[in-house]
């Protein structure tokens, strides 16, 4: 178990002590978003020091910018120390203030309890510079909260935190302000209007696909364009995928599906269940691309959003 020195007998940043050799910024955009939620959990069951433990465990992330000689460069923006510093001022307990004083030096008295308010993700929103050395930057986060009836649910918190400083070295100016999460938007219409038969010729070969690409079910050649590039996950996810609702874009006559004309494509929505070794399903969409060849359809790419109404 990772626990924080005394700050004041030591007289260095926690963060410093546990990661000498980088910069705390780069290093915390490396922090692992299942070992937050692992932490949270555990948490909830144990001891709100594991709380701040996921706020340290590192995996590796993409490559950070590097200063002359290979060190790794701080950050010029202050995202990933406001979005720590909102899980420790959500962690923060009347027992365990969870290093909320490494990033707010004034400290804090919380009140609550252990396990009663529980960060498991975390996101930036926004980030905005008002002035030279200011930053105010807005994060969501995703919170396990106690019940009166002893329940924990989840809810989304959104907070405004200002940062002051430059590269390498920040602090906040006050404790997070709660605010607005952004809307949810109406939803959109999409240009998918025609029914397909999930038991037809473009519905068979999306469900070939499908249960090759998510479940590792049969040769993904077979369904697939020669020169598409379609690497399916790996390992696969899924045990088997079901299909639900086929919708397609172009309208066939009669019998027109099953007789394609060679490079004659097709857009397609579909819905799906997508059924895991312990029998979960769990609902995905996919938006395809298929191209008929010598008599059939083949999916030509996963399309990277769906076609919009109007458009």
């Amino acid at each position: 178990m990772i626990r924080f020195r005394d700050r004041a007998a030591h007289g260095r940043n926690p963060l410093a002590t546990l990661l000498p050799d980088a910069d705390v910024e780069p290093a915390l955009r490396g922090v692992t978003r299942r070992a937050g939620r692992v932490a949270a959990w555990l948490a909830v069951l144990a001891s709100p020091v594991l709380t701040i433990a996921g706020l340290v465990v590192l995996q590796p992330a993409g490559a950070p910018p590097m200063r002359d000689g290979g060190a790794p460069a701080p950050s010029a923006t202050p995202e990933g120390w406001a979005e720590m510093y909102v899980r420790s001022w959500l962690s923060a307990t009347r027992d365990d203030l969870a290093g909320l004083e490494t990033f707010y030096p004034q400290g804090a008295k919380p009140q609550r309890a252990i396990g009663t308010q529980v960060p498991i993700d975390t996101a930036v929103v926004s980030a905005v510079s008002p002035a030279a050395g200011v930053w105010s930057v807005v994060v969501v986060a995703d919170v396990l909260v106690l019940q009166p009836d002893g329940q924990r649910a989840a809810r989304l918190l959104c907070a405004q935190v200002a940062m002051a400083g430059t590269e390498g070295a920040y602090s906040a100016t006050a404790l997070p302000s709660p605010v607005a999460c952004p809307r949810t938007g109406a939803a959109v219409a999409l240009a998918y209007d025609e029914a397909g038969e999930p038991a037809g010729p473009i519905g068979q070969s999306v469900t070939g696909f499908l249960g090759a690409y998510l479940a590792g079910q049969g040769q993904l050649e077979r369904f697939v364009s020669p020169g598409a590039s379609l690497a399916p996950p790996q390992p696969a996810p899924f045990a088997a995928v079901q299909l639900v609702e086929l919708r397609t874009h172009e309208k066939f006559e009669p019998g027109q599906a099953a007789r394609p004309l060679d490079g004659t494509a097709v857009h397609v929505l579909v819905h799906a269940a997508a059924v895991d070794a312990t029998g979960q399903s769990t609902p995905v969409d996919y938006t395809l691309t298929l191209v008929a060849r010598a008599g059939r359809w083949e999916i030509n790419r996963i399309d990277p959003a769906p076609l919009l109404a109007g458009r």
